[in-house]
């Protein structure tokens, strides 16, 4: 298995899209650097793009939202090679049909997969520890990858201090449930991604 690591980009708009909408279960794909000529052993997700928050498996939507961000990822150089999902239940932090499913979609286009599950009651500005549980495929199933870091002390310090300063609720993050109804509204984030530059 690959060393995984998450950028601050990647993980933070996890973190804002999941407590934007802390009533509804809410998911999108993280893209990571394209390594086919590099070393195999590392595994970075540069960014991440949020999906929905409305319903999380309308196949039209979802596809369509799929090929956007696969065009995105070609121009930029990256893949996506990650799936998340937060649950609407707080306690509730179970990989689902739903995310095996799409996790399957993604696991098709790039080998070196990952399904993050974001656990709900580690959604607080002290939480010492990332907030998601990782799955990786193994033969027909999906396994907990036990005992995973992913990210760095700096980014869980950006991510406490998002929260703690209730910068998050200035924050407009659009997934493809907001740019679908208005398409001038863009998936990629970019204020969010000027926001976490000068907070490092």
């Amino acid at each position: 298995m690959a060393e995984l690591i998450v950028s601050i980009q990647a993980y933070c708009k996890i973190l804002l899209h999941a407590v934007k909408h802390p009533h509804c279960a809410v998911n999108g794909v993280l893209l990571a650097e394209d390594n086919k000529s590099k070393d195999r052993k590392v595994l970075k997700f540069v960014d991440c793009v949020p999906l929905f928050h409305l319903t999380l498996s309308l196949s039209p939507m979802l596809e369509a939202a799929l090929l956007q961000i696969d065009a995105y990822c070609k121009s930029r150089g990256y893949v996506i090679a990650g799936y998340y999902q937060a649950n609407e239940n707080l306690r509730d932090k179970e990989l689902n049909n739903v995310a095996k499913t799409i996790g399957r979609r993604i696991q098709e286009n790039c080998a070196n997969s990952y399904i993050f599950m974001v656990d709900n009651e580690r959604l607080f500005p002290d939480a010492v520890s990332e907030m998601y549980r990782i799955y990786s495929p193994r033969e027909a199933s999906w396994k907990e990858e036990e005992k995973l870091e992913t990210v760095t002390e700096e980014t869980l310090r950006v991510a406490s201090m998002l929260l703690s300063s209730q910068t998050f609720r200035e924050v407009d993050v659009v997934d493809f449930d907001y740019h679908f109804n208005d398409i001038t509204r863009d998936w990629r984030n970019l204020p969010i991604n000027d926001l976490l530059q000068k907070c490092t």
